[in-house]
């Protein structure tokens, strides 16, 4: 059995049971998902809670930070952000780490929920790239593209995914976790 072990913001929180069963089904047989995250986590949360976490020795661990950390409220200051990257890389040495990037966020005249930008987005969003060994990334913006191409909406609240972005999503997450 492979343990895969979801650790990161509400963009992995909200991996309900129905999605992590997709999951699970597109992965392999082999596999069982367990999800260590919440919503409104930063990479500080992460930080305090690795150790606990390192103790399952998942085979994959997949990190979703940047969301909560570009946010002006909860701002995790971006050199930090790098610094509490290597240290969640680093908490898992035998694992398989994947990045799950944040998608960019639904913006109004310049701004997305709670003030996030998505030029400040993509910094956190690069930095979480370069964390992870190469090639190891569910690169959202891509995968989403054919639905907002289509016009068929990604977000229900201008931050989260839909029901139908998050199908696409798992998709290249299971790809990423058979290998």
């Amino acid at each position: 059995m492979r343990l895969v072990v979801l650790f990161g913001d509400s963009m992995l929180a909200r991996f309900t049971k129905t999605r992590i069963d997709r999951l699970e089904e597109g992965a392999g047989a082999d596999v069982l998902v367990l999800n260590c995250a919440a919503g409104g986590w930063t990479s500080r949360d992460g930080v305090r809670r690795m150790r606990e976490v390192a103790r399952l020795a998942p085979d994959v661990v997949v990190l979703s930070f940047g969301m909560n950390d570009c946010s002006p409220e909860r701002l995790v200051g971006l050199d930090v952000f790098a610094e509490d990257l290597r240290c969640l890389v680093g908490a898992f040495p035998l694992a398989s780490v994947v990045g799950f990037l944040p998608p960019s966020v639904a913006e109004e005249e310049g701004l997305g929920p709670r003030g996030r930008t998505n030029a400040s987005l993509a910094r956190y969003r690069d930095v979480l790239r370069d964390s992870v060994p190469s090639g190891r990334v569910v690169e959202t913006d891509a995968v989403l593209a054919p639905l907002v191409a289509s016009g068929v909406p990604v977000h229900v609240d201008g931050l989260h995914l839909t029901d139908e972005a998050y199908g696409l999503a798992i998709e290249a997450l299971a790809e990423l976790v058979k290998t």
